[in-house]
């Protein structure tokens, strides 16, 4: 299981106090699922909101994840991988036209693909199932601090998933 969150502030609808609302990500066996939640100290609102399998994460929690914890890009172990392989997997995967399927095999052999490291990971994942070696990288430079962190305090941290 592989886990990514986020905490951020919003307003309560039912009573307008600051309330800490946390979302997440997970890779949960070969599914990407996610939630969001908070409940209000003051008037005792609560919202719960998730989704699995196919259900598209929101935007805005997806912006909030890929800014506090960075791009994870998906990174080809072989440059010189047939691009039928890749293209087959991502086809399935991505749900797009072979046009799309032709621009995103493209970014990724330019290191220009990324998504959130559960996103990556699971098309990783696919990859190496259908016999690709692939692997995720995720760098977030100090400049690149979530809002509110200044940037000294924030320690450059590269992961890499092989």
């Amino acid at each position: 299981m592989l886990i990514v969150s986020v905490r951020y502030p919003a307003q309560c609808s039912g009573c307008g106090s600051e309330l800490e609302c946390v979302g997440v990500q997970a890779l949960v066996g070969q599914s990407l699922e996610w939630d969001i939640g908070y409940h209000c100290s003051g008037c005792g609102d609560a919202l719960y909101e998730c989704g699995q399998g196919g259900s598209s994460i929101p935007d805005d929690l997806r912006r909030r994840l890929l800014a506090e914890h960075g791009e994870a890009r998906l990174v080809l172990s072989d440059p010189l991988v047939s691009p039928v392989h890749v293209m087959k997997v991502l086809r399935v995967e991505l749900a797009g036209d072979l046009a799309q399927t032709k621009r995103t095999f493209q970014q990724i052999r330019a290191g220009m693909f990324a998504g959130t490291m559960p996103e990556m990971t699971l098309l990783v994942d696919r990859l190496r199932a259908a016999g690709v070696e692939a692997g995720v990288e995720c760098q977030q430079q100090p400049d690149e601090a979530p809002a509110g962190q200044p940037a000294a305090e924030l320690e450059v941290r590269t992961v890499r998933r092989t």
